[in-house]
């Protein structure tokens, strides 16, 4: 063998390798480019729920909504900047898969299925832009007409964003839908329909396929809320974020490895249009739905949970002092009650009388989610003037003291004003925004950046699977 000759077939294998590889990133690049940028827009769109943090509601000393500090969001723009990434990034997708139809053939099913996930995005993007536009309108809309604002601020605020959004909508239309260089021609998936045989038996390895193309998406998902149940009832509180992950981890490997048994019993089976053959079909179209649904829900969850997350760098106690009963009440009808949330866990909560010094109540605190503790007014008060006080530790370490004033007359009733505390301009400024750490980022946030990942992973592994070319054929 001369070495010309060498060098030719030794070339030729990495040559195909190269040509392989080559087509594979063309035909799944436009799915990457899709979903790596729905995973950028989604970390936009916690920062800006983030930057939400740190904007106060303004009220007067009467109670009265008098604005925002700043009066400029700049969440707005933050959102918008997360959806123009993902409807321009669908845009560049589209365009891709287009040409890699056009390269490879009209028929040619990877890239035929990143056009159409494509252009579902375009349209997932133009919906979502839709929607935060008419919320920026509404907002403005409603907006109380006699806050005096200034025309620059109403028109960044308000008037500035929904020429953003209306703009973004037109031109992702335009380009997505009207200036399209392709000519392709409409293509289906449907069989002829006088490819018809009744009679044409069915492979065992394709029934073996079949049968788990349907039951394992099933099983696997009765299996994930089992477990999801039995971590319930063990535990009896909600269930973790974490275990959420678990659980749509489960039912994501489910759909995934439906999807998989799917493809090969359409590829060994009826290539008719029989009852069987259609049967078969159906299996590929449940787990396509399936993913659809399945991708929906969990990045839901993802926003849901991440916004969840974000909320919780803010601390923001929510403790009140309250007489149970109406002014003039006879004193053994009055209780006396506190309630709260964003407590710390393991601290006191007292309530006490001074003047003579009673102690009503001293409980601990179980659940920072929410406490409330009541006891009856002692009856044996003299007349006069009296100061109920009550303490509590906030979930970061401060103490609250809500103090209210009452008397009881000559009759043993109980009169107190019920415009003593202001308990919205206390939580407002009793609140802080506590740093971001790591415990925070493994307890909060991580789970719900996974399950926007499993969402998308399952997506991804799905649509690959469902158009990748049958094993063994060229």
């Amino acid at each position: 063998m001369t070495e010309s000759c060498r060098h030719l077939c030794l070339g030729a294998p990495a040559k195909r390798r190269n040509l392989s590889i080559m087509k594979t990133t063309a035909e799944q690049g436009p799915l990457l480019l899709i979903l790596s940028s729905a995973v950028f827009s989604w970390l936009l769109f916690m920062t800006g729920i983030y930057t939400e943090l740190f904007v106060e509601q303004v009220y007067s000393d009467t109670g009265e909504w008098l604005g925002k500090d700043p009066a400029i969001s700049p969440s707005k723009y933050i959102f918008f900047a997360a959806i123009t990434v993902f409807a321009v990034a669908a845009v560049l997708a589209q365009r891709r898969a287009i040409r890699a139809r056009v390269s490879e053939g009209i028929g040619h099913r990877p890239s035929r299925a990143a056009h159409r996930f494509a252009t579902l995005s375009i349209i997932v993007g133009l919906a979502i832009a839709a929607v935060l536009g008419i919320s920026v309108f509404l907002e403005g809309f409603s907006r109380n007409r006699d806050l005096e604002l200034s025309l620059m601020t109403r028109s960044l605020d308000t008037y500035l964003p929904i020429v953003l959004y209306t703009s973004l909508l037109v031109a992702v239309l335009l380009l997505g839908f009207v200036f399209r260089s392709d000519t392709l021609p409409k293509s289906t998936d449907r069989i002829p329909e006088d490819a018809i045989d009744h009679d044409e038996p069915a492979a065992s390895g394709s029934q073996r396929d079949l049968g788990a193309a349907y039951a394992v998406p099933i099983v696997l998902t009765a299996v994930a809320l089992i477990f999801g149940l039995v971590v319930y009832d063990a535990t009896g509180t909600s269930l973790d974020v974490w275990i959420w992950v678990i659980i749509q981890i489960v039912i994501g490997a489910g759909i995934v490895v439906g999807t998989i048994f799917g493809e090969r019993a359409v590829a060994q089976g009826p290539a008719s249009q029989s009852s069987r053959s259609r049967v078969t079909r159906a299996a590929r179209g449940l787990n396509f739905v399936l993913s659809i649904v399945f991708g929906a829900i969990v990045t839901s969850m993802a926003f849901g949970y991440g916004g969840s997350a974000i909320e919780d760098l803010r601390s923001s106690p929510s403790f009140s002092l309250d007489i149970m009963a109406g002014p003039g009440a006879p004193i053994e009808n009055v209780e006396v009650g506190v309630n709260g949330w964003d407590l710390k866990e393991g601290s006191m909560v007292t309530l006490e009388i001074e003047e003579p010094y009673l102690s009503l109540l001293s409980e601990s605190v179980t659940d920072s989610d929410y406490f409330y503790e009541s006891r009856p007014l002692p009856g044996n008060l003299d007349p006069g003037d009296y100061l109920l006080s009550a303490q509590a530790t906030s979930l970061d370490g401060r103490m609250l003291l809500r103090e209210l004033e009452f008397s009881v007359s000559d009759e043993n009733e109980v009169f107190w004003s019920m415009d003593q505390i202001d308990y919205r301009k206390l939580e407002q400024d009793e609140a802080v925004i506590i740093s971001a750490d790591g415990s925070w980022f493994i307890r909060s946030f991580l789970p719900a950046l996974m399950l926007l990942v499993i969402a998308l992973g399952g997506t991804y592994f799905s649509l690959t699977e469902r158009n990748r070319k049958p094993r063994g054929l060229s």
